[in-house]
Protein backbone atom coordinates (compact mmCIF):
# COMPACT_ATOMS: atom_id res chain seq x y z
CA UNK A 1 0.00 0.00 0.00
CA UNK A 2 1.38 3.29 -0.45
CA UNK A 3 2.09 6.31 1.61
CA UNK A 4 -0.73 8.45 -0.02
CA UNK A 5 -3.01 5.51 0.87
CA UNK A 6 -2.02 5.45 4.37
CA UNK A 7 -2.20 9.38 4.69
CA UNK A 8 -5.75 9.68 3.38
CA UNK A 9 -7.08 6.49 5.22
CA UNK A 10 -5.62 7.60 8.53
CA UNK A 11 -7.33 11.19 8.06
CA UNK A 12 -10.32 9.00 7.40
CA UNK A 13 -9.96 7.40 10.98
CA UNK A 14 -11.23 10.66 12.89
CA UNK A 15 -12.63 12.33 9.98
CA UNK A 16 -16.18 14.38 10.57
CA UNK A 17 -18.61 14.54 7.31
CA UNK A 18 -16.54 17.42 5.48
CA UNK A 19 -13.13 15.95 6.04
CA UNK A 20 -14.41 12.82 4.87
CA UNK A 21 -16.15 14.55 1.58
CA UNK A 22 -12.72 16.29 1.39
CA UNK A 23 -10.98 12.88 1.56
CA UNK A 24 -12.98 11.83 -1.31
CA UNK A 25 -11.74 14.37 -3.58
CA UNK A 26 -7.93 13.77 -2.54
CA UNK A 27 -8.47 9.91 -3.24
CA UNK A 28 -10.19 10.59 -6.83
CA UNK A 29 -7.05 13.07 -7.33
CA UNK A 30 -3.99 10.77 -5.93
CA UNK A 31 -6.13 8.01 -8.25
CA UNK A 32 -5.74 10.35 -11.20
CA UNK A 33 -2.28 11.18 -10.39
CA UNK A 34 -1.33 7.51 -10.37
CA UNK A 35 -0.46 7.93 -6.80
CA UNK A 36 -2.54 4.92 -5.67
CA UNK A 37 -4.23 2.10 -7.46
CA UNK A 38 -7.89 1.46 -8.11
CA UNK A 39 -8.20 -0.89 -5.42
CA UNK A 40 -7.18 1.44 -3.11
CA UNK A 41 -9.36 4.33 -4.07
CA UNK A 42 -12.73 2.07 -3.59
CA UNK A 43 -11.88 0.92 0.02
CA UNK A 44 -11.13 4.77 0.59
CA UNK A 45 -14.48 5.60 -1.04
CA UNK A 46 -15.88 3.13 0.87
CA UNK A 47 -14.71 4.37 4.12
CA UNK A 48 -15.29 8.08 3.17
CA UNK A 49 -19.16 6.69 2.57
CA UNK A 50 -19.51 5.22 5.77
CA UNK A 51 -18.68 8.10 7.81
CA UNK A 52 -20.83 10.49 5.86
CA UNK A 53 -23.39 7.78 6.18
CA UNK A 54 -22.81 7.19 10.25
CA UNK A 55 -23.56 11.17 10.34
CA UNK A 56 -27.02 10.80 9.30
CA UNK A 57 -26.75 11.80 5.68
CA UNK A 58 -26.50 7.89 3.44
CA UNK A 59 -28.30 8.58 1.05
CA UNK A 60 -25.78 11.30 -0.36
CA UNK A 61 -24.34 8.99 -2.84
Amino acid sequence: MSQTFDALKEKLSNADLGQAKEVMEQAKQAYEDGKIDENEKKELFESAKSVIGGKGLGGLF
